[in-house]
């Protein structure tokens, strides 16, 4: 028997699924406060049934205020859950569920403001 084609990796369906509203990546950049607002996206866990690939992801959105953090969190909350997604050359992201709601975090930055989410989401194999 044939191994399975991989999943898609999650992070990057979801860095270019938001890629139109914040600057987007997996890890803060050096220059962050120059980029601002950026949204970190890291996979924090999951699992699969086989056909379907279920990750916890933890999205964060760094900014240079509070009410620009919460405004772009909400933008990405509804992109997310508005899905399917399908990002050429990544794969389909069929669904997202909030797990865990918008919150406030703080950053190490005091310049910085955070707002933290943590999504379900449901992506398949292309091919």
């Amino acid at each position: 028997m044939a191994d399975l084609a991989p999943y898609p990796d999650i992070e990057d369906l979801l860095v270019q699924a938001l890629a139109d509203l914040t600057s987007t990546g997996t890890v803060y950049p050096p220059d962050l406060e120059a980029q601002l607002p950026f949204t970190r996206v890291r996979r924090v866990g999951g699992g699969d049934d086989r056909r379907t690939d279920t990750a916890l992801v933890e999205v964060e959105t760094a900014a240079a205020t509070r009410a620009q953090a919460w405004q772009v969190a909400r933008q990405v909350q509804q992109r997310l859950i508005s899905g399917p997604f399908h990002a050429p050359g990544a794969g389909v992201m069929d669904r997202a569920q909030t797990e865990i709601g918008l919150r406030g975090v703080l950053h190490d930055n005091p310049a910085v403001r955070c707002v933290l989410a943590t999504y379900s989401v449901s992506a398949r194999r292309t091919t």
